[in-house]
């Protein structure tokens, strides 16, 4: 059996003894299921609310709202990271202030665009806007600082011009650091628009969870939580598989 079988073998065994001491431990009443549910009221609650279509559009304004944000702040994230990459007078004398602006909890700007925008789409797209758009700069400028400079000599010495040391030297260095950032600013995308329903929404998995919160129902509150981490999870492998596409020729380490 080769290493990689015998890693998702792990997995799956780690999978499935976690859901039976949850699930025994539930049923021999080792804990409350009050406060803990289990795996079958989980999957009961799941098929309930696939039948009434319930977790599936609440599913879906999530995460339009996160990929939404995700994409414009990603673009937006990108192209700002490679003017200040290009331009080495203007990135240093803006470093101090991006790094102060990467510190500053936009979570806790939530109410404030809430009360700007609505509580609307807008509000959830911006607050997930606001968690990408620094990650994919900083990753993007990284990316260009981090360009080995004997490949920029060896190009200048070629007498090559700007557009093709961007193109041939810059720009592929800076698709690894993409990548990575893209998998950390999908989690903070999430989590942006999470956030903005639990403040104010009628749609959404934190509408779902905060109406369930509100009831005192713990497996009405887990269900969503780990269908959007599911998604969230099949997402993240979507990306990476993306990355050693288009990454193939990049070594190993080992």
């Amino acid at each position: 059996m080769s290493d990689k079988r015998k890693i998702h073998l792990i997995q799956l065994l780690i999978l499935i003894g976690g859901l039976t001491l949850w699930e025994s431990g539930a049923t021999l009443g080792l804990f409350n299921p009050f406060w803990t549910s289990s795996p079958r009221l989980l999957a009961q609650a799941l098929g309930e609310s696939l039948m009434q279509n319930s977790i599936s559009y609440h599913l879906g304004v999530t995460l339009l709202e996160a990929l939404s944000g995700l994409l414009a702040g990603s673009v937006c994230g990108v192209l700002l990271g490679l003017l200040l990459g290009m331009s080495r007078l203007t990135g240093a004398a803006l470093e101090p202030f991006i790094i102060a602006l990467n510190s500053l909890p936009r979570v806790a700007l939530a109410p404030l665009i809430v009360m700007f925008v609505g509580i609307g789409f807008s509000s959830k797209f911006l607050l997930a806007f606001s968690l990408v758009i620094v990650p994919m700069m900083i990753n993007t400028w990284e990316g260009i600082k981090a360009v080995d400079p004997i490949q920029l000599n060896l190009m200048k010495v070629m007498r090559a011009n700007r557009w093709q040391l961007f193109s041939k030297v810059l720009l592929p260095n800076c698709v690894p650091w993409l990548f990575s950032g893209l998998r950390i600013s999908l989690s903070f995308a999430i989590i942006g628009a999470i956030v903005g329903e639990f403040i104010s929404a009628r749609a959404g998995i934190g509408y779902m969870m905060d109406e369930a919160a509100g009831g005192f129902d713990t497996t009405g509150m887990l269900m969503p939580l780990f269908v959007l981490m599911l998604v969230s999870f099949a997402l993240d492998r979507l990306i990476l598989a993306l990355s050693r596409h288009y990454l193939h020729w990049r070594q190993p380490a080992r």
